[in-house]
């Protein structure tokens, strides 16, 4: 098992590193993030949507319908400081509600811009009722409170209706990419990060204190 501080440094990466990739860009000015914005999505509902997911190696619909969801305290402690109140780094120490909770996978390209049609939230910044923000502090230091979500594509393992807590997988090559859409599964991105122990080509995954509600829809999809 990879040592904390590894995986601190991990989710910098996956993070960061693709807002530069898929933007073009460095990284926006953070204190021109909108935190009322965000906050109104929270408090005043959510949209209804869909966004594709991949199950057991095929693509299937999530349909949204509530806010996200990221409490503090989170488990180290520190103070939180993005406008979402979404942490990477750390897990939450707050649920959404009692029970086991399923994980959503975050798979997120790191230092490239993989086909669009492989991305299931492509615009930086912007998915459905997901958060806009992350803080990633713990890894950059002051004024890194709120950094842009990044484009992504999720991996789930079975078939649900409630919340969801995310977990990030940063992917590194386009070729491990590519073999992640092919098989379209848990168990693909496993396997990968199985046969990469240094974490050359694919991340250990990376707790956060997010959750996001959902439903996922089998019989919709490709």
């Amino acid at each position: 098992m990879r040592d904390r501080k590894n995986l601190l440094h991990l989710a910098a990466l996956a993070l960061v590193g693709v807002i530069t990739s898929c933007s073009g860009e460095a990284p926006p000015d953070l204190a021109s993030a909108s935190p009322a914005a965000e906050s109104a999505n929270a408090v005043d509902g959510a949209d209804f949507g869909f966004t594709p997911g991949w199950l057991a190696g095929r693509t299937v619909q999530f349909f949204y319908h509530k806010p996200f969801f990221c409490r503090t305290p989170v488990e180290d402690g520190l103070p939180v400081g993005s406008s979402s109140g979404c942490e990477v780094g750390s897990d939450g120490t707050v649920d959404p509600r009692p029970g086991n909770i399923p994980t959503l996978f975050v798979v997120t390209p790191i230092g490239f811009r993989p086909a669009e049609d492989t991305l299931h939230c492509p615009v930086v910044g912007n998915c459905i009722n997901h958060p806009h923000t992350l803080d990633v502090s713990r890894v950059f230091g002051p004024g890194t409170e709120n950094v842009p979500l990044p484009a992504h594509s999720h991996v789930v393992d079975q078939v649900s209706g409630n919340w969801w807590e995310l977990v990030v997988v940063g992917v590194k090559d386009p070729a491990t990419w590519d073999r992640i859409v092919e098989g379209k599964s848990l168990s693909t991105l496993r396997a990968l990060q199985a046969a990469d122990p240094a974490g050359d080509k694919i991340t250990a995954d990376i707790k956060t204190n997010s959750y996001l509600f959902f439903d996922v829809r089998p019989g919709m999809g490709g």
